[in-house]
């Protein structure tokens, strides 16, 4: 997640249990007691993650360890895998199943459910539409990026499908939104971050050195791409070297 007040992306590795921060010039890196998914940038300096066991507090400590204070919890054998923040400062985060909404309190109301593996949310600039992504894809779910109609009451309404992602053999994994609307998604199983329109239309695809993207953070001109080792052998590594590092992508146009 890009955090525009000190100008520096925060990225996780969920299986490492460590936060990892980049400012343009060098990283650091802090340890976390369980498995952390998200870190969402808050504006006194500490930041709210996403654990296994649920949503926490975290404050990051100069020995490279963090504190962390209990918001939230999630249910037995879930966990928390992606969010992003609207601009009244409320989080909008997933579990591997389900889609919560934070409101400015930190209280939790479930707005979405019914997914194997699932991505984002995202919203549109104006925030009226809610994107979700179906990662894995069931008998119930294809695979795709699902788009919303947010209703006055913060609940989700005309839900439709509006990236069909069967063609590919790869998965959609996280996404986030431009100031045009369009959506960024990284492609995991793959080694391609692709731009769609409002629409669906596939407008732009960037191959990286780096196989299974995960999920892009778009800062002051620059997009940043996580990336994964996870299931890759020594063949695939050798072909893309920057799996699992943190890629950055210039030169392509206005990212915010």
């Amino acid at each position: 997640m890009w955090d525009a007040r000190s100008q520096s992306v925060y990225w996780v590795d969920i299986l490492g249990c460590r936060i990892h921060r980049y400012d343009g010039e060098g990283s650091e890196s802090w340890s976390t007691p369980e498995q952390v998914a998200f870190v969402a940038p808050e504006l006194d300096g500490t930041l709210l993650a996403g654990f296994a066991s649920g949503l926490h507090r975290v404050a990051l400590s100069a020995d490279g360890t963090v504190r962390a204070e209990r918001i939230d919890r999630v249910a037995a054998g879930d966990r928390f895998n992606d969010a992003t923040r609207d601009t009244r400062g409320r989080l909008w985060a997933c579990t591997l199943t389900t889609y919560y909404r934070y409101d400015e309190r930190l209280v939790r109301h479930e707005i979405d459910r019914g997914y194997l593996v699932a991505n984002g949310p995202a919203l549109s600039p104006d925030e009226r539409l809610v994107y979700t992504v179906e990662t894995r894809g069931h008998s119930r779910r294809p695979r795709g990026i699902f788009v919303s109609r947010l209703t006055g009451h913060d609940e989700l309404a005309g839900q439709q499908l509006l990236v069909e992602w069967a063609p590919r053999t790869s998965q959609p994994d996280g996404i986030v939104t431009d100031a045009d609307g369009c959506l960024w998604v990284g492609e995991f199983e793959g080694n391609v971050v692709r731009r769609f329109s409002p629409e669906g239309e596939e407008l732009a695809a960037w191959p990286l050195p780096a196989w299974n993207p995960t999920k892009p953070a778009l800062g002051d001109g620059v997009v940043y791409v996580t990336s994964a080792r996870y299931g890759v052998d020594d063949e695939q590594l050798a072909r893309y070297p920057d799996t699992g590092g943190l890629i950055e992508i210039s030169g392509i146009g206005s990212a915010s």
